[in-house]
């Protein structure tokens, strides 16, 4: 018993230096983080200038969700949301289950295929991106010439730009998903798999019954961090279209950033 109450007795100073050490954290947690949040909603029901602040209750929020640019970015971010997020967690958990079966070498080398467009500068790859779908001299335009189609300006249209911009988002940004998804996957045991095989499972039944169930905590990590990046979708859109036709490409962050500068 007096063993026992040393070891209580150690622990709970071991729990007051954790608290010690994540103090420097939790302040400037709240004061870069917490204090804005709660001082931006307060200031969201006032008319604020330079002259002071008038309380105008919900006048603020009544004009928001009133105004086209808003309504529309609210919309473009829910599209692109809408088709990246879906395809940043299924392919690379596709090319994860796929990579198992191969030898470590052939594995490291496809990820690190996959991960090169991660670290490459954005704009390079916008560039690249807007000269391929460039209306006249593009890539895709000279294909168009090849088979007699008409030349097509892919950003004058929200439901061509928005998934071309998708795709552009999703494969630079697979290399991150890949390597997690893959790390999961080799911590789970092969006798797992060797049994199914045993038990005549197929591969779907192997990922449905064993890999998924197994990898759920890491699924749900991916699919909140994908989520949060979606919606704060910013860069790429914002160089390759501007946000135009008329805000139908554009998102939230960005009417955010255009609206802040003026």
């Amino acid at each position: 018993m007096a063993k026992k109450g040393r070891i209580g007795v150690l622990e709970r100073r071991k729990e007051k230096w954790g608290y010690f050490f994540i103090l420097p954290w939790f302040i400037m947690f709240c004061i870069f983080s917490v204090y804005p949040l709660i001082y931006g909603i307060a200031v969201s029901f006032t008319d604020f200038n330079l002259a002071g602040k008038t309380f105008v209750g919900l006048e603020n929020y009544r004009n928001l969700f009133s105004d086209y640019a808003v309504g529309r970015s609210f919309i473009g971010t829910l599209r692109y949301a809408v088709i990246v997020i879906p395809l940043q967690m299924l392919i690379p958990l596709f090319v994860a289950s796929t990579l198992r079966d191969h030898s470590a070498r052939v594995s490291t080398l496809i990820k690190l295929l996959i991960y090169m467009p991660g670290v490459t500068c954005s704009v390079a790859l916008i560039l690249v991106w807007n000269f391929m779908f460039a209306p006249r001299i593009g890539m895709i335009a000279n294909l168009l010439k090849q088979f007699g189609l008409p030349a097509v300006s892919f950003f004058d249209n929200a439901n061509i730009s928005i998934p071309i911009v998708s795709l552009l988002v999703v494969f630079s940004n697979l290399g991150q998903n890949v390597v997690v998804f893959c790390a999961a996957i080799n911590s789970i045991p092969r006798n797992y798999y060797e049994a199914a095989e045993l038990d005549g499972a197929s591969k779907l039944q192997q990922f449905i019954n064993i890999t998924a169930p197994m990898m759920y905590q890491t699924i749900i990590y991916v699919l909140v961090t994908n989520t949060i990046g979606a919606l704060q979708i910013f860069v790429v859109p914002k160089l390759m279209t501007g946000g135009g036709p008329n805000f139908t490409s554009s998102t939230m962050l960005m009417l955010i950033y255009d609206t802040g500068r003026f």
